[in-house]
């Protein structure tokens, strides 16, 4: 695209006399070895609630869930045809989509800028604790960040050719990736944002290319749209709560801390604080350029509109995760530059980049040591063998048919770590996709297991189904004979 990027000369990685590699091979090399170390290391750990519960959705195919679009349940179906119900079946295919966003990434940042640009990018990103612990994760994330990433580059190349295929490519694209999240359906609007704002391409906004990438994307969402008429317009009820607006919009300022100070933390305190400098300076010095405007456009509406709903109530650090993809490309261009300008602030950007390093570390590897439980965010995804053990147990010693949770990660874990995978069930009106599938039969005779991880006892209305409940056992999973996270078991039983 004329004015944007220029030929830039290759980036040579010298590795020894005689020898070195291009910036794109080293790129290829990076992705390679570190895909490699992630394949490993996803074994090494167990599923987390969402993985567990998307895994369920696995084994009852649809055309959409009350969460979530369909596209997490598909990918997870066709991992574990491959490999089986296990943790590796599960994530192999969310590593091998972290690698793909990976190269996305370099893809944009050396079309927009060069090889340097475009390698620190790919560091930088294999660093960042988020980024590198949701990479092991096959989660609705996993597939949305790789779609946001290529749709960008998509658009990109779209824009340079005006051709159908590009935009409609395009519009399948986002498509796809609204079919896992639906945070994927506001790149339509950064879209709209940038063509408006760049005149060169404003008469694009109404156009045969943006009613045929409009085209794609409503045929890609059709599976969710004839799935929610179907089932009452579930999901619209489902965001609508999640979405912490139940009642009325209120302002809370803490709240968008709390918000801000997570994001801090998933990125690296030093990382999003340069993002945030970086951002703001580009915005100020570079905003006639047509490549800043369209990374500024990629990524800072979705970042405005989670702080926005977070003043109501705070959201979580990774629903924005797709905005950190071209923030990255302006983070190391902005620094970048300043290094040049000023050398000394190479002992910042080592010191932001050491910081990050250290926490992708510690964060990955804190299932070796023992670190208290409030610090080790991974205990999340620790212990469920123990824990399906004591439930195991618990089910022969009282003879026990029907395994009832109350919160769907409990339900999901079980399902998917008792060897025989049984099918679980929760409480009416968990506001899950439990809510949805075929429940038990409260039949004279009937006995169950109640498992909940607090001192509160079962609900009510589950109460009110069987004549007696009391608790059995009460226990802590283990993982190398640590505590992980603590557990009730209630025998119910109808006469």
């Amino acid at each position: 695209m004329s004015g944007t990027s220029g030929s830039q000369p290759s980036t040579r990685i010298q590795l020894a006399a005689g020898f070195s590699l291009s910036g794109t091979q080293t790129a290829l090399a990076l992705l390679t070895g570190i895909t490699l170390f992630r394949l490993w290391y996803c074994t090494r750990i167990g599923l987390v609630a969402d993985e567990a519960y998307y895994w369920v959705w696995s084994k009852h195919l649809a055309a959409s869930y009350r969460d979530k679009g369909p596209a997490i349940a598909w990918t997870i179906a066709a991992g574990t045809r491959v490999f089986g119900d296990t943790e590796f079946g599960v994530r192999w295919l969310g590593v091998l989509l972290s690698a793909g966003t990976g190269w996305q990434l370099f893809r944009m940042a050396r079309r927009l800028y060069d090889e340097r640009i475009a390698l620190w990018s790919l560091v930088v990103a294999c660093i960042v604790p988020l980024l590198g612990v949701g990479s092991v994760l096959m989660t609705i994330d996993s597939l949305s960040v790789f779609c946001w990433v290529w749709a960008a580059n998509m658009f990109w190349t779209a824009l340079a050719s005006r051709k159908m295929q590009h935009w409609t490519g395009l519009g399948l694209i986002i498509g796809a990736g609204f079919l896992a999240k639906f945070t994927n359906g506001v790149q339509l609007i950064c879209i709209g944002l940038f063509l408006l704002w760049s005149r060169p391409h404003r008469r694009l906004l109404v156009s045969r290319q943006s009613v045929a990438m409009s085209a794609a994307f409503v045929i890609c969402a059709l599976p969710m749209i004839w799935w929610n008429m179907q089932a009452g317009w579930a999901q619209a009820q489902a965001l609508h709560s999640r979405s912490g607006v139940e009642r009325s919009f209120q302002i809370h300022p803490l709240q968008l801390m709390r918000f801000l100070v997570e994001e801090a933390g998933a990125f690296s305190p030093l990382i999003a604080a340069g993002l945030t400098v970086a951002v703001v300076a580009m915005w100020a010095r570079h905003r006639d350029e047509v490549r800043v405007r369209f990374l500024l456009s990629q990524s800072v509406p979705l970042e405005v509109l989670f702080a926005f709903f977070s003043l109501n109530k705070a959201g979580k650090a990774n629903w924005a995760a797709p905005a950190l993809m071209p923030g990255i490309v302006l983070l190391v261009v902005f620094w970048s530059g300043a290094v040049r300008a000023r050398p000394r602030w190479r002992w910042g950007v080592g010191t932001a980049i050491g910081l990050g390093v250290l926490m992708s570390a510690v964060l990955q590897f804190s299932y070796v040591f023992h670190v208290p439980r409030k610090l080790d965010l991974m205990h999340r995804a620790l212990g469920w063998h123990d824990f399906s053990d004591h439930i195991q147990q618990a089910r022969a010693r009282y003879n026990v048919p029907v395994l009832i949770a109350h919160h769907y990660s409990a339900a999901s874990m079980m399902q998917f770590y008792i060897p025989d995978h049984p099918t679980t069930y929760m409480p009416k009106g968990s506001e899950s996709q439990f809510d949805l599938w075929p429940g038990y039969k409260p039949a004279p005779g009937l006995r169950a297991l109640f498992v909940t991880d607090n001192l509160s006892p079962p609900p009510a209305a589950l109460r009110a189904e069987f004549d007696s409940c009391a608790p059995v056992e009460h226990f802590w999973s283990l993982h190398r004979g640590w505590p992980e996270n603590e557990f009730w078991i209630y025998l119910l039983e109808r006469h």
